[in-house]
């Protein structure tokens, strides 16, 4: 395999998962599911490592 074809593979892997996770986070019945996901999302992605103020209706941070 060359390296442009695991890089790809890899990505496509990646790009799914997030995917998944952001919908479970947004459509999920549970509300402990939608915070797990949105855990695993402020991990996987980048600059999202601070949760918003209002995680499913319940003030969150500092001045709360």
């Amino acid at each position: 395999m060359t390296v442009g074809l695991l890089s790809t593979i890899v990505a496509v892997f990646y790009g799914a998962t997030i995917s998944i996770l952001a919908l479970t986070a947004t459509f999920a019945r549970r509300r402990s599911l939608r915070r797990e996901a949105r855990s695993t999302l402020a991990v996987l992605v980048p600059g999202r490592a601070v949760e918003s103020r209002h995680v499913d209706g319940a003030a969150v941070g500092p001045g709360s």
